[in-house]
């Protein structure tokens, strides 16, 4: 089963939280966390993960496949007119709002993260119309899980089912 740890942002860096959790939960200690050319951190050998930060928090979710991981905050004030036409037109006819951008815009996230490619690069790959995904045409084989946690929307991508994930709240000071 899936998890997704979360925790205030200010307390350590991305790279200790990833440490602590792949120690603690995990039986790595002293993992090493390397980056795919496009940035995307991973284990040698551990599981998959994802990374997402919103202003205050960060959201680290496991899983035993491929996983992309996108955090908002709902309260966001977002300006997306602009974002809005890199959408597809049948996309944008869907968004009316801030929380309905916000929804397409984690999913395109995570999406992203999942298939370990770049926002620039595949945001017009990308379309979820009427909650379905599609790259380049094609519909992603994967299952979108969406989740409200503490006044943020997630979006999990993954092959794995998230909607039971575990949800583990780290404390601060970490582990």
């Amino acid at each position: 089963m899936g998890k997704i740890f979360y925790v205030d942002k200010s307390a350590f860096s991305t790279e200790e939280a990833l440490k602590a959790i792949l120690s603690e939960f995990y039986g790595i200690p002293n993992a090493v966390i390397l980056r795919t050319k496009n940035g995307k951190p991973y284990v040698e050998n551990g599981p998959f993960f994802s990374v997402s930060h919103t202003e205050k928090t960060l959201f680290i979710a496991f899983s035993s496949a491929q996983i992309g991981l996108d955090a908002e905050l709902l309260s966001r004030e977002i300006n997306y007119a602009s974002i809005l036409k890199k959408f597809p037109l049948e996309e944008r006819e869907e968004i009316a709002s801030t929380q309905d951008f916000l929804k397409h815009w984690v999913v395109k996230e995570s999406a992203v993260k999942y298939l370990g490619g770049t926002l620039a690069r595949e945001l017009q790959s990308l379309s979820f119309v009427q909650n379905c995904l599609t790259y380049k045409g094609k519909e992603l084989p994967v299952k979108l899980t969406f989740l409200e946690l503490e006044g943020h929307i997630l979006s999990v991508c993954s092959e794995e089912d998230f909607s039971k994930a575990e949800l583990i709240r780290l404390p601060t000071p970490l582990l």
